[in-house]
């Protein structure tokens, strides 16, 4: 019976033990440098349109300019925003509203020559 007790205290010894180095590796950290990929639909956390990927470079994700949710410019808004990733939608921890608020509009896009 101490062997069964003992051998009880090391299997709980030891899942103690590994429970940090488990929590140390987040399940739901998100690898979307691998999965935000061109033409991909941007939503808010409500669901709502936001926008459509045009480019991504780690950091940010850079909206088309000829989404109608843009206005004829480009927006950009940081990768840290990517809640899920649904299919071809991106989907942000913050409302469409919010996003709108918070995106930051680009002077001149990419490219485009100084008139």
């Amino acid at each position: 019976m101490l062997r069964a007790i003992t051998a009880a205290c090391l299997i709980v010894a030891s899942s103690c033990v590994l429970a940090p180095f488990a929590q140390a590796q987040d399940p739901t950290a998100k690898t979307t440098n691998s999965v935000v990929r061109e033409h991909m639909e941007v939503v808010g956390s409500d669901k709502i349109h936001v926008g459509t990927v045009d480019k991504y470079d780690g950091k940010e994700i850079k909206l088309t300019k000829n989404d109608p949710a843009a206005g004829g410019q480009h927006h950009t808004i940081p990768s840290s925003w990517v809640g899920t990733m649904n299919g071809n939608t991106v989907v942000l921890t913050k409302t469409a509203r919010e996003a709108r608020i918070e995106w930051t509009a680009s002077e001149r896009p990419e490219g485009d020559a100084k008139k």
